[in-house]
């Protein structure tokens, strides 16, 4: 026999919640079959078998919190896998030949679906969840929900006089249904990612001062530049509005280091960082995930709007190690790309004394040499730790960045 115990899952990562487990008792299993998958702080990653054998005790269950060196899997091993003494290798982080999320995975493994036979419609080819949907001619049923029957002392009804009223949804929830003093309830377990953005957002509330600054910048011009721009060298190359504002902060932060600085947890000193690491908020299935561009002050617009692009297809498919998440000196929130969100208040991460959210630009009347004209208009929401940077250091920051925006040609300065 062989105990399959969890091995060290990547940098300071010790703990991660079982997020599906493929094999059951008395099943056979090839070494470096799928054998369960794990979620930490950042990544969802899939582990092999070690070996060739029969899974004798399964140790583990569904959405359970381990830890490195708990055992998960018992194999009878075959005589050829006997001699086999190297530990578990390190897993890699989820790259399989078909990209898709462990949660749609999962979903398919569900409705006995294999998804290697599913055309992927996401970004990238990645399997969506209605991907998977549209390959069964069983839609999945969502958690049993009903019309919400309204009720008042003047209008009478037709619901039996024992029947709680439901919610009548549009999208799947899981969980288990629970009945409460005021009506019905699914509960459903927090994920280990969200569990570790909890703790991230609370601690950094909790522990930095945040003052947000709102600005509009006009952005006519750039944006008018940006779309008219063609690349002989990559004529599919299409620019967004977002890697023009990251080289405006980037020149920025050049003029004004302080908001690229951070506080030393043990002395209080102020480190000056000689060097440029952009976190990217992002949202994914499974929340908020910020992957870094490093060394973003020496890339070109063309060059940053490539990693972007990398980016993103990474996290939204869960294809990334935790460290691409490491080492971000200033963070933006690309709000605007999610829905009409205008200004908001952005978390500062921890080592970094600054964020940007930026919002969704709109055409807005304008005042432009004393006549009103329609004119792109973006919102900027500059969050600042107040115990290090206050309005005599941001606002002159916050200035350089919309004048870039404003005048598109300071870049080629």
């Amino acid at each position: 026999m062989m105990d399959f115990i969890l091995p060290d899952l990547g940098e300071g990562v010790h703990e991660g919640q079982i997020l599906a487990i493929h094999v059951v008792e008395g099943q056979s299993i090839k070494e470096d079959a799928p054998l369960l998958e794990v979620e930490t702080d950042k990544a969802a990653v899939e582990i092999p078998s070690p070996c060739t054998g029969t899974v004798k005790t399964v140790h583990i269950k569904d959405k359970q919190l381990v830890h490195v060196g708990d055992v998960m899997i018992t194999f009878n091993i075959e005589a050829k896998s006997s001699t086999k003494v190297a530990a578990p290798t390190v897993p890699q982080e989820l790259k399989a030949e078909v990209r898709s999320s462990p949660s749609v995975r999962k979903f398919a493994r569900s409705l006995s679906i294999d998804i290697a036979t599913v055309i992927g419609t996401g970004s990238g080819g990645r399997v969506t969840r209605q991907d998977v949907q549209d390959a069964t001619a069983t839609p999945a049923e969502p958690v049993t929900v009903e019309s919400v029957v309204v009720e008042s002392s003047s209008i009478a009804t037709t619901r039996p006089a024992n029947a709680q009223p439901t919610l009548k949804l549009e999208t799947e929830i899981e969980g288990v249904q629970e009945q409460t003093e005021f009506g019905i309830v699914i509960r459903q377990p927090m994920s280990q990612a969200r569990k570790a953005i909890s703790k991230a957002m609370c601690h950094a509330w909790e522990t930095i001062p945040h003052v947000t600054d709102c600005n509009d910048a006009d952005i006519t011009e750039i944006d008018k530049m940006r779309r008219e721009f063609k690349d002989p060298d990559q004529p599919n190359l299409k620019l967004t509005l977002l890697p023009f504002v990251l080289k405006a902060i980037c020149r920025s932060l050049q003029k004004y280091p302080i908001l690229n600085a951070a506080i030393c947890r043990d002395t209080g000193d102020v480190l000056f960082r000689q060097f440029v690491n952009i976190g990217i908020g992002i949202d994914s299935e499974r929340g908020l995930i910020a992957p870094v561009i490093r060394n973003a002050d020496q890339m070109s617009v063309g060059e940053i709007s490539a990693q972007l692009e990398q980016i993103t297809a990474n996290a939204r498919s869960a294809s990334f190690t935790i460290a691409d998440t490491k080492g971000a000196t200033y963070t933006v929130s690309n709000a605007g790309a999610v829905g009409r969100t205008r200004y908001s208040t952005p978390i500062i991460q921890q080592n970094t004394v600054a964020c940007l959210a930026v919002g969704r630009a709109r055409l807005m009347p304008w005042v432009v040499d004393h006549e009103i004209v329609p004119r792109l208009i973006l919102p900027l929401s500059h969050s600042i730790d107040h115990r290090l940077i206050d309005g005599g250091r941001e606002i002159p920051f916050i200035e350089h960045l919309i004048n870039d925006l404003e005048h598109p040609m300071r870049f080629a300065v």
